[in-house]
């Protein structure tokens, strides 16, 4: 059962109201909003809503049919659940940032995770306002008066309390909806950098990832065989952590990254190096069966 380190109980959730959402949201989704019902997350910068309160009052505020609404936050963020997507619609900037594929307990971790205030959630100039005004209320929320998309400075001078959905209304009514962005950033684990993805001689990798190594070559071949392809060409390899990168440089080809513990993420060519260290770094795996079927 997923819970937060630290949760604060505002109300709970009527049982009929988590009846109607439960098929649209992950099991662990559920769990949390029987066991926490609607409240502070943590030092209360986010909050744990009411689904059906939250879409109530967001309705025509640049939500897709469907989305499910899981968190607010002090400065009038939204977060929310679509299918296999994670939709963070930062009002005050006029943007919706996404996360794909991306486990509940894992944005529960987010959500919590300091490194994650200033690279996922972009929370400033919030600590300044808090630590002199306080947490606003629950359905309150610190704005930007004038607003940022009226020339307003994103200075903590210029946050004043408001209502949530109030404030989100006046924003789409001045300055519109929020339009996508791109993938929401994640912090990296521990803070470690991203490896240059540069190949490297097979030779200088440990024992241990070179046999990482041939087992991304391994999958690589199940992925070939699957599609009646002869993989012919070498494959190139980046020592990732504690782990490998195994690259194949050719039209539908891609990159399998591969951990200690043999377990693997395929990205397809077109997706940079970086995000998909990233990706790989915050749990997101391929399953093994999706590699096509074994050839021993």
């Amino acid at each position: 059962m997923t819970a937060f380190a630290q949760f604060t109980t505002v109300a709970p959730i009527d049982q009929a109201t988590i009846e109607r959402y439960a098929a649209s949201v992950p099991q662990e989704v559920v769990d949390a909003w029987r066991e926490h019902g609607a409240g502070f997350v943590g030092d209360g910068y986010f909050r744990f809503v009411d689904p059906a309160r939250a879409e109530q009052m967001l309705a025509g505020i640049g939500l897709p049919e469907g989305a499910v609404v899981l968190f607010t936050t002090a400065l009038g963020d939204v977060v929310a659940w679509s299918k296999d997507l994670v939709l963070v619609l930062k009002f005050r900037w006029g943007v919706i940032d996404v996360a794909r594929d991306l486990p509940f307990q894992r944005l529960a971790d987010l959500v919590s995770d300091p490194a994650a205030r200033e690279v996922s959630w972009e929370w400033q100039p919030y600590p300044e306002k808090v630590a002199r005004d306080g947490v606003p209320d629950f359905e309150q929320c610190y704005g930007f008066v004038p607003l940022l998309a009226l020339g307003g400075p994103p200075s903590a001078d210029n946050l004043q309390a408001s209502g949530l959905y109030e404030h989100i209304a006046v924003i789409a009514q001045l300055a519109g909806l929020p339009q996508l962005r791109g993938f929401l950033r994640l912090p990296d684990a521990g803070g470690a950098p991203i490896p240059p993805g540069v190949p490297v001689d097979p030779s200088s990798l440990s024992a241990a990832q070179q046999e990482l190594a041939q087992f991304g070559e391994g999958l690589f071949r199940r992925i070939a065989d699957a599609a009646g392809q002869q993989l012919t060409e070498r494959l190139n390899v980046i020592p990732v952590d504690d782990g490998v990168a195994v690259m194949r440089a050719v039209r539908g080809g891609g990159t399998i990254l591969v951990g200690p513990d043999r377990s693997a993420l395929y990205q397809a060519s077109s997706v940079p190096f970086d995000r998909a260290v990233q990706e790989f770094r915050t749990g997101k795996r391929t399953p093994l069966e999706k590699f096509g079927a074994r050839g021993d």
